[in-house]
């Protein structure tokens, strides 16, 4: 690599991380959007659901995501304290709805819709 590729590694560096960060701001962006418009609601069981059955794509586009990522999350306290993945969901159903802000939706235990 030459002296002279220094300056346009560097630019192509920057402009990747910036392209990250902009695709992971959207997506929180959309998810938070999709939240407080009363798309997406958090389930007792730690998972987001959709709330509104005429919920366009883009607010359900970050929901496998976000899901998938929470289950990761729950498998790891599971696995490592032999506890079952049920009970670590529920658990963290109970802490996220706890934290849910005002006008956020959640499900309760009857699976009827509620906003906080």
């Amino acid at each position: 690599m030459s002296r002279s590729d220094l300056p346009r590694r560097s630019f192509l560096a920057i402009a990747a991380g910036a392209m990250l960060a902009s695709a992971g701001a959207a997506r929180a962006q959309s998810l938070g959007e999709a939240r407080a418009s009363g798309y997406l609601g958090e389930r007792p069981d730690g998972y987001l659901a959709p709330r509104d059955p005429s919920a366009p794509g883009w607010a359900l586009d970050p929901m496998a995501d976000v899901n998938g990522r929470r289950r990761a999350r729950y498998e790891e306290p599971a696995d490592k304290n032999g506890a079952s993945l049920r009970a670590v969901e529920i658990v963290a159903g109970e802490k996220i709805i706890q934290s849910l802000p005002a006008g956020g939706y959640y499900m309760d235990a009857s699976g009827d819709w509620v906003q906080k």
